[in-house]
């Protein structure tokens, strides 16, 4: 049976695949990289939103050599409104890493891959089986989800054991890819489209998977919340570095701390000194894996103001990676950057 479904999913997958900008290379090199770059991005990310940051990304940066001899600054500029900047990091990380220890060659074995920031063992067996046609299949959402209604059980622990089975010994980067472009236009979560299935017969599940399908309720996000603090004062702001927001640690902030106690309280983590402040408006802004809260105030000029906080004029933000969590702010607030 499986040996079956795998040679149903090859031919179908050659057959009804996508046109993606990673799946096209000029040589093997190319390819290596064009798939460790899609793999970071497509990181907890839609298909369809990577897209054009990936096709503007390899424009300017076409190559593990040119990756390697960028700053933070730059690649956060070029990963700008994709989010989970982590990913971003970590790329360049990997990227400096693979330029030093390796002569920007990308591995082609897992114990050397599982050791670069940022890839796990899912990242991993993709880049050996999409890059390299190692016989691997990694399990992200869509494989696991397909695996999962072939067999008819949801125990994850059953379901690692059984991708195993399904591998082959060629062409495994089309049965990885496979696997994931059934997931991702005919397996889908909450409305699969079972009649279009290649192994629909296969399937265990088949006209009777209520059990695996997820209810299609509303997506609730965890709600955090915060006070933010802009000052008032044309064309001039007060930031910080952040050290405490998880998703944008390290970058310039304006003033955020998470709401609790008195107000006055909370100023004086600006400073000792007394503040006047009015309130602007609640902002609600998705980042991450929450939606953050954040009742805005409005600040007046301060004296004194503590160490890890800083002055900068508005034009002097070009010289900055700017969030998009913090341009959102700021055009709320009527500064326009």
């Amino acid at each position: 049976m499986y040996l079956s479904i795998s040679k149903k999913i090859l031919a179908w997958y050659q057959k009804h695949k996508r046109d993606l900008p990673w799946r096209v290379y000029r040589s093997e090199k190319d390819r290596h990289y064009r798939v460790l770059l899609s793999e970071f991005m497509l990181q907890q990310t839609q298909v369809k939103t990577v897209i054009p940051y990936f096709n503007n990304f390899y424009k300017k940066v076409n190559n593990l050599e040119k990756l390697a001899s960028l700053n933070e600054g730059k690649i956060l500029r070029l990963w700008e409104g994709l989010g989970y900047y982590r990913r971003a990091r970590n790329l360049l990380k990997s990227a400096k890493i693979l330029k030093k220890k390796y002569k920007s060659i990308l591995p082609n074995n897992y114990e050397e891959l599982i050791q670069l920031p940022g890839i796990g063992d899912y990242t991993a067996k993709a880049i050996l089986a999409i890059a390299f046609d190692k016989s691997e299949i990694g399990i992200d959402g869509n494989v696991e989800r397909v695996v999962s209604r072939i067999i008819k059980k949801k125990n994850k622990k059953i379901i690692f054991k059984e991708v195993s089975k399904f591998k082959v010994k060629k062409k495994s980067s089309f049965l990885m890819q496979g696997f994931m472009e059934i997931g991702a236009t005919i397996c889908k979560p909450t409305k699969p489209l079972c009649e279009l299935c290649p192994i629909n017969k296969f399937c265990k599940s088949y006209k009777n998977f209520s059990f695996l399908v997820k209810k299609n309720t509303i997506n609730k996000k965890n709600e955090k919340f915060f006070i933010g603090f802009v000052l008032d004062q044309k064309n001039k702001l007060l930031l910080r570095n952040e050290k405490n927001f998880g998703p944008l640690k390290g970058f310039i902030n304006i003033p955020l701390f998470k709401k609790k106690g008195q107000l006055s309280s909370v100023l004086k983590n600006i400073s000792l000194k007394k503040i006047k402040y009015k309130k602007i408006k609640v902002l609600k802004i998705p980042i991450s894996n929450f939606i953050a809260n954040i009742s805005l105030y409005k600040i007046s000029d301060i004296d004194k103001i503590k160490s890890e906080f800083f002055y900068k004029k508005t034009h002097e933000l070009k010289n900055f990676f700017i969030s998009s969590f913090l341009k959102k702010i700021l055009n709320s607030s009527g500064i326009k950057i």
